[in-house]
């Protein structure tokens, strides 16, 4: 297990927000000589340096008030202890004129004459560079403000690079190696930097105090090639490359080199699509084919936050050509994932804010920033700058989306649910856990009985969702009428308190309808997930209830094909927005072996053999137990394993043979381990009035695991799946199905995995959540204006999420 290291005692780290805005912009700026013995000064030649009011300018109207630039150690140090910093002042007073706060990197790549990287000349020659650039740079650096330098770039990516490939001379690479690799990391060549970093943090904080210090690391994912699995433990080794600069900073890894834990104070994050790849081929994992064993880089910001403890910036990232619209949404909706996961992420940094030529092929241009570039010609002198329309125009929507706005200004969306926030996690928490990113939901959870006052307690169930419990002396069970009339009062002075005036009302059990006629609603809408009429124990109250709910709402929506038909005459705005699936979650390729989620795994499935058939969810009138039972004896080689908690059925009546294993309930972060763990994935539900409207969600999830899935004949299973998920009509045909899953040849499973995947990424929940958005735009205005104009009681914010 990893523990985050001790918080940061240094005053120089105190808390506080070290950038002025959480959306920054990079300019290239390396300075190395290439692997044609060229040398490189990046920032020159895309006309940066010529014209920096420009540039500064362009970067400040589109809201980017925090920049990355490179002082360029080679060009600023033409000879040993003879210092030229014309340039660098030059870019600190552009950025003062413009309000922009710049985070400078001492050394990007390039040494000065007599320094190599190959030399411990480095370690001695570097700080006293950088106590000249913090003594030059200091009185650029504002009161209240402290000045943030990357002593190295990218420690990590420079030393592969000298390692493994001809990017930068001189190439002092393994003389037996076939071509560019990542199976050695180059340590040598980091040990040293990281000393020359740590010599040099050292010295900038004796010429001042305030420094903080950004180090700058790409984030990668490595995996096994398909065809050799055995390749495993080499792709973990790869990975876990990306960490050891960090360690040796921290003094983890090596103490004596002077590391401590101090001096890792901000971490800046760089990702590219280029860096997911397969050990040995080093194929990239394809972005744009969304390959699915790709780790979403939310996932890959949460490693980094739970080794370290340290607050975080994506510090580099950008697409090229046509894709980079789409990626610039795609990091931002990963960043806004990370926030709500917890990570205390800081900023996000474009890079490069203007395209940048390749640096072996210098006059080829990789069109991957905001603005294209058009060099000087001698029609036209000036170096030409032109947006990107649509990397402008997803910029512009990503902003209004990230950093999150205060809680009071957010519409907020007030949801009574049958369902309790900590059940299993299904339809509700994906769709509200997302939506929590641009609205405050407040979830209602049905009373439960205690002693003393009524009152509602309160917790955060995840960033953006808080959810409330009631608690009354009342013992009329869920929202029946008696607990309604106590918790009606309850509801409308939490609301007041809050200053929420006109919440988007949002139901899941009609038994709660009547709370709303002492609540003045911007919009209402029904997420009518099940026929809760159908299920058993169901209130006498519930289909007339529910049918005055759908006359009083605004939006109705439907959990699948089958509910969709029911209600759709019923009134003129239903949608069928069927249970979709985190497809990321689930995929293998982020299984971690040696999480605490797969030791889970390990124990719960210890001493039951293979083959396994498994089943996760809520265990009650739904499911059939007399096929799991049926199975189980007619193939006792099979293991059947049960994960779920049994609800509103005898748990005695469960049948108790040697190769069932009911498991009980399990966290949603296990479960993509438990269908890891299995050969064949059961929809084994009966089918009645219960079941009749049901659409399970675990059957993409299922999916998405690239699990062969058997299914009862559920009607909206057959409509959405049928293709891809066998279906039995009886008992017989539903052991047959499961003996032709496990007898699944290699090419079979090849081509079921592909339509599987084709389909789950069709239907993920963020595409769900934005259509939801987009039903919900026309009446989110006068929720915000009501919001804006009612004093708010609490509008406070973790600190991370506001710039």
């Amino acid at each position: 297990m990893i523990h985050r290291l001790p918080r940061s005692t240094d005053p120089s780290a105190a808390p506080g927000r070290p950038f002025r805005s959480f959306w920054m912009g990079g300019f290239e700026g390396a300075d190395h000589i290439n692997g044609l013995q060229q040398p490189l000064d990046m920032a020159a030649s895309n006309g940066h340096r010529q014209q920096l009011d420009e540039d500064y300018a362009a970067a400040a109207a589109l809201g980017i008030r925090c920049v990355r630039e490179s002082i360029g150690w080679r060009l600023c140090e033409p000879e040993a202890g003879r210092f030229d910093f014309s340039r660098v002042i030059q870019v600190a007073e552009a950025a003062r004129r413009h309000g922009v706060q710049v985070l400078w990197t001492v050394m990007h790549y390039g040494t000065p004459p007599g320094v190599d990287l190959f030399d411990d000349r480095i370690v001695q020659r570097l700080p006293v560079f950088a106590a000249e650039v913090a003594r030059v740079l200091a009185p650029y650096t504002p009161a209240g403000e402290a000045p943030v330098y990357t002593p190295v770039n990218e420690i990590g990516f420079l030393a592969w690079a000298v390692s493994e490939t001809n990017l930068v001379w001189p190439y002092r690479g393994d003389p037996e190696g076939t071509g560019p690799g990542s199976q050695r990391s180059g340590y040598e060549v980091k040990r040293r930097l990281v000393r020359a970093a740590i010599g040099a943090m050292q010295a900038m904080r004796q010429v001042d105090p305030r420094c903080r210090f950004l180090h700058v690391e790409p984030l990668v994912h490595v995996v096994a090639p398909v065809e050799q699995p055995e390749l495993a433990p080499l792709a973990r080794q790869v990975a876990s490359y990306q960490w050891q600069v960090w360690d040796l900073i921290a003094g983890r890894l090596e103490p004596e080199l002077g590391g401590r834990p101090e001096l890792l104070d901000l971490l800046g994050a760089n990702h590219y699509h280029s860096g997911q790849w397969e050990v040995g081929t080093e194929e990239r994992l394809a972005w744009h084919l969304r390959d699915p064993r790709r780790r979403p880089p939310s996932l890959l910001l949460q490693d980094a936050w739970e080794r370290y403890g340290r607050p975080l910036v994506i510090a580099e990232t950008s697409h090229v050509g046509a894709g980079r619209a789409e990626w610039l949404q795609d990091m931002s909706d990963q960043a806004a994932a990370a926030l709500r996961a917890g990570v205390p992420l800081l900023g996000l940094c474009l890079y490069p804010l203007i395209d940048r030529t390749d640096w072996t092929h210098t006059h080829d241009w990789h069109r991957s920033g905001l603005f294209d570039v058009v060099p000087p010609s001698p029609a036209s002198p000036r170096w030409r700058r032109l947006p990107d329309p649509a990397c402008v125009a997803a910029l512009r929507r990503c902003q209004q989306q990230l950093p999150h706005p205060l809680k009071a200004d957010m519409p907020t969306l007030l949801v009574f649910s049958h369902l309790r926030w900590g059940f299993v996690f299904q339809r509700p928490q994906q769709l509200l856990s997302r939506l929590a990113r641009d609205h405050r939901v407040v979830f209602v959870e049905e009373p439960v009985a205690g002693e003393g006052p009524p009152r509602l307690e309160a917790r955060q169930a995840m960033p953006g969702v808080e959810v409330l419990v009631p608690t009354t002396p009342v013992q009329a069970p869920g929202f029946a009428d008696e607990q309604l009339a106590v918790l009606g009062p309850l509801v409308q002075q939490w609301l007041a308190a809050e200053g929420i005036a006109q919440p988007i009302v949002w139901f899941y059990t009609p038994m709660a309808l009547p709370l709303l006629a002492q609540l003045s609603p911007a919009a209402v809408v029904y997420d009518c997930m099940d026929e809760l009429s159908a299920f058993r124990g169901a209130p006498p109250a519930l289909r007339q209830r529910e049918a005055a709910l759908i006359q009083r709402a605004d939006l109705v929506l439907t959990g699948g094909p089958s509910l969709y038909e029911a209600r759709r005459d019923q009134h003129p705005s239903v949608h069928c927005l069927p249970s979709a699936v985190d497809p990321a979650h689930f995929s293998p390729a982020r299984l971690l072996p040696n999480s605490a989620e797969a030791e889970v795994t390990r124990q719960l499935h210890t001493g039951i053999a293979t083959p396994r058939l498994g089943f996760y969810g809520v265990i009650d009138e739904r499911l059939d137990i007399d096929l799991v039972q049926a199975v189980a004896q007619a193939r006792p080689d099979w293991q059947l394993v049960m994960v779920g908690p049994v609800v509103k059925i005898d748990p005695a009546s469960l049948p108790r043979l040697p190769n069932i294993h009911w498991l009980g309930m399990q966290p949603y972060a296990v479960l993509p381990y438990l269908v890891a763990a299995w050969d064949v994935c059961l929809l084994p539900f009966a089918l009645n009035e219960s079941t009749r409207f049901i659409s399970p969600t675990k059957t993409l999830e299922y999916m998405a695991g690239e699990k062969p899935v058997v299914s009862t004949a559920v009607h909206d299973v057959q409509v959405l799946y049928g293709d891809v998920v066998r279906v039995a009509h009886s008992t017989p045909q539903f052991i047959a199905a499961c003996e032709a899953a496990l007898n699944e040849t290699d090419e079979a499973r090849e081509r079921r995995v592909s339509e599987m995947l084709t389909t789950v990424w069709r239907m993920s929940w963020d595409d769900t959540v934005q259509t939801i958005r987009e039903l919900l735009a026309p009446h989110v205005a006068r929720s915000t204006a009501a919001a804006g104009a009612a004093p708010a009681a609490r509008g406070e914010v973790a600190p991370s999420l506001v710039a």
